[in-house]
């Protein structure tokens, strides 16, 4: 669980070199605050970056200090609601998806949205309410199939009242969505092929957070350009895993 801490001094050490530090801000929409890192240079495409679950903005701490990618993007990466710095939490995935939405609608430029593991639903769920907005899509170890919601034997005693009380409340809030994930999954079954814009899929072979058919699954519903990028050797963590082929994907687009 340490690796979801992130704090102010943490993020000075991390970009001890002050021309990568993220800026930060929050939007207010629909009663929610959402916290977000972002890059300053603000006439480059926009790379909104969604973190699954738990997770922050600094899940993609790495990208914010890869000059390749600062000179072809602008990144923003938010907090999701109810991890780190933003506000209520929030298992709806259409609601999640509006509450990010104000982040890239208010600019005329190209954007591409990356969402990985719980944030993939939320990113694809942006695409298919705004066509005209989103020019690319990234799903990374997408959790997309309701059929296919995995649960381990620690799910519900981690869910419990007992168990809630002493856990962080970022770990709380990864229970929530869990837990109402496959009915959330079941509401975008049929709005698949509202996605107008081309679509890379990156999924593990050795992924043991999700089922790695979730991949296949999501390359299976879509009805537009779209590549499927199946990784045997690699397991959940995939921006981590195969970060420079991440950053080749983006970098050619």
């Amino acid at each position: 669980m340490q690796n979801f801490k992130f704090n102010d001094t943490a993020i000075s050490q991390y970009y001890q070199n002050k021309e990568y530090l993220p800026s930060f801000a929050f939007s207010d929409t629909l009663n929610h605050t959402i916290h977000y890192a972002f890059s300053k240079n603000t006439d480059k495409p926009i790379l909104m970056l969604i973190h699954g679950a738990p997770g922050a903005w600094f899940g993609y701490k790495e990208f914010f200090k890869d000059s390749l990618l600062l000179k072809k993007f602008q990144i923003v990466a938010p907090d999701r609601a109810g991890y780190n710095k933003s506000g209520v939490g929030e298992t709806s995935i259409a609601l999640q998806a509006n509450l990010l939405k104000p982040l890239i609608s208010s600019h005329q430029r190209r954007v591409v949205v990356l969402g990985r593991s719980y944030g993939a639903p939320i990113a694809a769920k942006l695409a298919m309410d705004n066509p005209k907005l989103v020019d690319e899509l990234i799903l990374v170890a997408p959790a997309c199939d309701p059929q296919k919601e995995k649960f381990w034997w620690f799910s519900k005693p981690v869910n419990s009242k007992f168990a809630r009380f002493f856990l962080p409340k970022y770990a709380n809030r990864a229970s929530d969505e869990k837990f109402a994930h496959r009915r959330e999954l079941e509401k975008l079954a049929q709005d698949w092929n509202k996605i107008k814009c081309p679509v890379t899929i990156l999924q593990g072979g050795k992924d043991w957070i999700i089922e790695p058919s979730n991949g296949k699954y999501v390359d299976s519903v879509l009805n537009t350009p779209r590549r499927f990028i199946f990784l045997p050797e690699n397991g959940h963590l995939i921006t981590s895993e195969r970060y420079e082929l991440i950053r080749d994907i983006l970098l050619e687009l």
